[in-house]
């Protein structure tokens, strides 16, 4: 009879304070595997170039809004932002920006196309240019970069016979806190 009445109080606890609720740290409960999570998903970026930007205005100048990647945040004194589309050379612009910058810092803005020709060895490969990693998908003739803002420019070349392609990856790091201080570090091997 004790054995009974003994074994009824193990079931009884071990099915009353077994059973754990709310949220409990370290416990890792993951749904099994199934066929599908096995298959790799494929999605294409196909960046189509917008004109939907606001027009920016520099210092009173009207400029491509592409500079809005490279200029330094430290060089601005004041900016405004009036969400009122706008109508400029029969352009319609989502609103506009106003950007006034310090007097003691001095830009020098240039095309894309000008910064390889002035920076990069001339080569007959294709081009394409990403900013901190990000592909830019605009035309490099018009794409305005603030040349005082790159803190350095990593070619790569893509050399593949079999496949055709020559091309130059060009990617420019601005002069950002987390480039500067990446920049700093040293990795031995």
């Amino acid at each position: 009879m004790k054995f009974k009445f003994s074994l009824i109080i193990v079931l009884f606890s071990m099915t009353t304070f077994g059973q754990l609720t709310g949220k409990v740290t370290d416990l890792n409960i993951s749904k099994p595997t199934t066929i599908n999570d096995t298959v790799i998903k494929v999605a294409y970026n196909f960046k189509k170039v917008s004109n939907n930007y606001a027009a920016v205005f520099f210092n009173g100048k009207l400029i491509n809004y592409s500079l809005m990647s490279t200029i330094n945040p430290e060089s601005i004194a004041t900016m405004n932002v009036i969400k009122k589309d706008t109508i400029i050379d029969s352009v319609k612009y989502n609103g506009r920006i106003m950007i006034e910058g310090k007097i003691s810092y001095n830009h020098n803005f240039m095309p894309l196309n000008k910064f390889k020709l002035k920076y990069i060895n001339p080569s007959e490969n294709a081009t394409v240019f990403q900013i901190d990693g990000n592909v830019i998908y605009e035309d490099y003739d018009s794409y305005l970069i603030d040349e005082k803002y790159i803190l350095k420019a990593i070619v790569s070349t893509i050399d593949n016979p079999k496949e055709k392609i020559k091309l130059n990856i060009i990617n420019l790091l601005t002069k950002s806190a987390k480039n500067i201080e990446d920049s700093k570090q040293i990795i031995i091997r």
